[in-house]
């Protein structure tokens, strides 16, 4: 059940520093709505009221309930942003899926659990990163970020010619694995993917839902 007293447009439960509850909260500034975030463990019992696979984000809007986020997504872009994340023609509509789950299934699992977590992640939780498993995996992230990379040289964002929901999908991933220097040297290493990367980084939806500097977090 959701938050009865929050004013918000969106009520999202899940993790606040997360991919994606990032991305919907990206997808609901560009249709110019405010949110608040409950912190809620992805896999804790409190999830558990909210998506019957206790995963993350759930949403409430518009007196409506929906867990997982390319429906959380589609649904905020289509009811309230005119559904200008989705392109019209058919191919591009294909390409945006195609890429958002590309981010989702295979960019996101490698550069979070092999790169972000023990580089990034271990040290604020006071451990040593695995060094190990990031060497083992850093082949595999450059060919998942050549891929994309592949991508945006045939066209200036992942669905064609026009931002759709596929960026919005890729951008914080991506972002994600630059707070590792590993994954900055790599995605630097990219031009068409630097340049596309740069280009989501100004955007104000972008900087409203920025995620707090690992660097400020470490020195706390």
């Amino acid at each position: 059940m959701a938050n009865t007293t929050s004013t918000a447009d969106l009520v999202l439960y899940g993790p606040t520093v997360s991919t994606f509850t990032r991305i919907c909260t990206i997808v609901a500034a560009e249709a110019g709505l405010n949110w608040e975030i409950i912190p809620t463990g992805s896999g804790s019992e409190e999830m558990a009221a909210h998506h019957p696979f206790m995963r993350a984000p759930a949403a409430y809007i518009d007196g409506l309930h929906f867990y997982e986020s390319p429906a959380i997504c589609s649904y905020i872009d289509r009811a309230h942003n005119q559904a200008a994340l989705h392109p019209e023609p058919p191919e591009a509509q294909a390409r945006m899926w195609q890429w958002a789950n590309v981010a989702a299934h295979y960019v996101f699992p490698i550069t979070e659990e092999r790169l972000v977590l023990p580089r990034v992640v271990a040290p604020l939780m006071g451990r040593k990163a695995d060094e190990r498993m990031i060497a083992e995996a850093l082949p595999v992230i450059r060919y998942h970020l050549q891929v994309v990379d592949a991508r945006l040289q045939e066209a200036a964002y992942l669905a064609g010619a026009a931002l759709s929901l596929a960026d919005l999908f890729m951008y914080p991933v991506i972002e994600a694995t630059c707070a590792a220097p590993e994954g900055r040297d790599m995605v630097q290493g990219f031009a068409a993917l630097q340049a596309w990367f740069e280009t989501l980084q100004g955007r104000a939806s972008v900087k409203q839902t920025a995620w707090p500097d690992p660097q400020d977090m470490l020195a706390r």
